[in-house]
């Protein structure tokens, strides 16, 4: 069960969005709904960019003085809040995560990545209504941010049990993929005969 789970955990790499930063069609920024741009200082770029090298080098506790220091000089960016949470995430701080993917919310109520991480975050806690209405968030807000499907399929599938729904999840995770998932090309195989046998 535990293999069927996506979480998408990415750092954006262009600070001046601060709308949904999640990959859309392939791999691209979504475009479901553009983003907001807002001009950010050098040292803030700057800090960004450190904060990343920080974390592809497994320096989680100094990405978080990195990031915190720039949430502080940039409050009306939402991506940030997202990255600070993946960092918690990686640090086993499942409630600062929280904290900071409401946070990116907050600022910026399309944030898909925030309603993603917090949409795992809570099927991981057996809460899985509340995933839903988060995964179901971000798709309204952004049609084509695929994991949400993706994870919202799993949910369906294996949490819930509403087979029609996660069949049209995984199918629709599918279509926004340059080449079809061979996984996922397997769970949908399954469930199409499953649902054709209850349906004899």
């Amino acid at each position: 069960m535990s293999t069927r789970f996506s979480r998408t955990v990415w750092l954006a790499t262009v600070l001046v969005m601060v709308g949904c930063q999640g990959p859309g069609v392939n791999g691209r920024p979504s475009a479901g709904k553009p983003a907001a741009k807002v001009e950010v200082s050098r040292r803030s770029a700057n800090l960004f960019a450190t904060a990343v090298r920080a974390v592809q080098e497994q320096r989680f506790t100094d990405a978080e003085v990195l990031l915190l220091e720039l949430t502080t000089r940039e409050p009306d960016l939402s991506g940030p809040w997202v990255n600070l949470g993946t960092v918690y995430l990686a640090l086993d701080d499942s409630e600062a995560a929280q904290v900071a993917f409401r946070r990116a919310v907050e600022i910026n109520p399309d944030n898909c990545a925030a309603y993603n991480e917090m949409g795992v975050m809570s099927r991981q806690s057996g809460d899985f209504l509340t995933a839903e209405a988060n995964y179901l968030a971000c798709v309204e807000r952004v049609p084509d941010f695929r994991e949400a499907y993706l994870n919202l399929g799993i949910l369906y599938e294996l949490y819930l049990g509403r087979l029609p729904e996660a069949l049209a999840a995984y199918r629709t995770y599918q279509s926004l993929l340059e080449a079809p998932d061979r996984r996922v090309e397997g769970w949908v195989m399954d469930l199409e005969r499953r649902l054709k046998r209850a349906e004899s």
